[in-house]
């Protein structure tokens, strides 16, 4: 696919996003989300991801339905070993679990985030007009979700 095509659908999807992708956006757009800068559908050919975070090499994607589907789960496994094998870890979520538990859904992402950005980055960040400040150590309850 040509450059100005993949540019194309990268803002299609943009426009198309689900009422809980844009909600997932509105936390983490405009570096809102502890300082950490986001992309939403950024492009790591040949696939998109929903949202990227570059300093940690960390995918968010939110699922809907199709994706517990046998061919669509096949699919994102593959996916996700190509993100792999490029040092980019996938956090998934279903859309149900994101507006089931949008907090703990966010530390989780903090936690994956600061698992994954050296603490002398991690003091870098400018979180001054953050929305989401980052709780301390004490008040993290950790999940016991596993791996999807």
């Amino acid at each position: 696919m040509a450059r100005r095509n993949h540019n194309e659908f990268s803002r299609r999807l943009r426009r198309e996003q689900t009422a809980e992708e844009k909600d997932l956006w509105k936390a983490l757009r405009g570096r809102r989300f502890a300082g950490f800068k986001f992309r939403r559908q950024h492009e790591v050919a040949p696939y998109f991801l929903d949202f990227y975070c570059p300093l940690a090499k960390l995918a968010l994607e939110l699922d809907g339905s199709g994706h517990g589907l046998p061919g669509q789960t096949e699919h994102d496994t593959e996916r996700d070993a190509h993100l792999a094998a490029k040092g980019i870890e996938v956090l998934r979520f279903w859309n149900y679990e994101w507006s089931r538990n949008r907090e703990g859904c966010l530390l989780e992402i903090w936690a994956a985030l600061t698992r994954r950005v050296p603490a002398k980055d991690l003091a870098k960040l400018d979180t001054t007009d953050a929305h989401f400040v980052p709780p301390s150590e004490g008040d993290i309850l950790r999940s016991s979700r596993g791996p999807r």
